[in-house]
């Protein structure tokens, strides 16, 4: 039995027709799926270019192809498109598969409309939060109150008809946006940690100058690197001596490499753009004296989760279901400079023995999200999905 996966992601398709990532879901991502499902057809936006820049990974292979559907930025692109992406899912009606939505977002909504008819089972993966997504702050647009009231709408009602149901976090998303009780339901992260992306340290010391590491895509202002900035620039005010790498480019990137001259912390930040390898992000990390995650709005990050591997101390803005994953002393709350600052400066001034232990404890409860153990939620997930049309 194929699968239709209906995502939000954007894809880029060359002259060659092969089809690209700048930043996530390459083809060993999809292959989860065919444990269970014969061919996986990824429903989702695709943007014609000429060919693939250097760092871009391949999405399609055997077994996984496209079902393409015209690209679109903001709501007047939106509304431009809609007549050209109804007429494609409309020819999925006569496709025998079965369905899995990666919600929240408007296509998997549009899908429902359009592809299924209405007796038609599904399965979905709840990977984020509509709330966070247009919290103040997280989007800029003069539509977010009333954008935030729909797609939270749109994701409970999704939630409530899904027959097979999984979340990114253990319990955090759930009380929002609970599942039908008759639904199967569980949890799994999209996370794949390899052997190599796991090291416990034996020992733990914060160096003169504070080395930060943040890992956000600049493609969205909600990854947060302008609080981080901000931030930075009050522990300059402070005379506590930090220096931040971020880890990821995006159009954003100008404009944040200006605003950090704009605030005098130029030298005091490293743009490092897009990294090729997870063996260069590591490196990254275990030069780092803590990690930093700034988001608005995450589901589980999994920036975090690689840190807890490499027993990084972390601090994380309360956001999705960070609150499962470190201790809420680590917590802050979304764009609080005052918070960030002072729990920067904490760390900086606990005892090697008491970083060693928040370490030690952030690397067990990576363990946690070892393959091993999420492959077999998922499948579990996916079969009863299989079962159910």
């Amino acid at each position: 039995m194929q699968l239709d996966v209906v995502i939000e992601q954007r894809f880029y398709c060359c002259e060659q027709n092969k089809f690209w990532t700048d930043n996530a879901f390459p083809y060993a991502f999809w292959t989860r799926y065919l444990d269970v499902f014969t061919r996986v057809n990824i429903v989702a936006r695709v943007c014609k270019v000429s060919s693939p820049k250097p760092d871009w990974k391949r999405v399609d292979g055997q077994n996984v192809s496209f079902v393409t559907l015209p690209t679109y930025i903001g709501p007047w692109g939106f509304i431009k498109i809609l007549p050209k992406l109804v007429r494609t899912l409309r020819n999925r009606r006569a496709v025998e598969r079965n369905i899995i939505y990666r919600v929240p977002g408007i296509l998997s909504t549009l899908y429902n409309l359009f592809a299924v008819t209405s007796d038609k089972s599904y399965g979905a993966e709840v990977v984020g939060d509509p709330a966070d997504v247009f919290a103040v702050g997280a989007s800029n647009s003069l539509f977010r109150p009333f954008f935030k009231w729909l797609f939270v709408k749109m994701l409970r009602a999704q939630c409530q008809g899904a027959v097979s149901l999984s979340y990114v976090t253990e319990f955090s998303l759930q009380q929002r946006y609970p599942p039908n009780l008759g639904a199967f339901n569980t949890h799994y992260s999209s996370i794949q940690l390899e052997q190599d992306d796991f090291i416990q340290r034996l020992g733990y010391s914060i160096s003169q100058q504070i080395r930060i590491v943040c890992i956000g895509n600049l493609t969205q202002p909600y990854k947060g690197c302008d609080f981080m900035l901000q931030a930075l620039a009050q522990l300059k005010q402070r005379q506590i001596d930090c220096h931040v790498t971020w880890v990821g480019g995006g159009y954003l990137l100008a404009d944040m490499q200006q605003l950090a001259t704009k605030l005098g912390v130029e030298a005091h930040i490293d743009f490092v753009g897009n990294l090729s390898s997870r063996q260069l992000i590591r490196e990254q990390l275990d030069q780092a004296d803590m990690f930093v995650l700034t988001s608005r709005q995450e589901g589980l990050p999994r920036v975090l989760i690689e840190s807890m591997a490499r027993s990084l101390v972390c601090i994380a803005t309360n956001v999705g279901g960070v609150k499962e994953l470190i201790s809420e002393d680590l917590i802050i709350e979304r764009d609080n400079k005052d918070q960030l600052v002072g729990a920067i400066e904490r760390v900086s001034q606990l005892s090697e023995q008491q970083l060693l232990d928040i370490a030690t404890v952030n690397y067990n409860k990576a363990l946690e999200y070892q393959e091993a153990s999420l492959s077999k939620r998922r499948q579990a997930m996916y079969q009863h999905l299989k079962e159910a049309l």
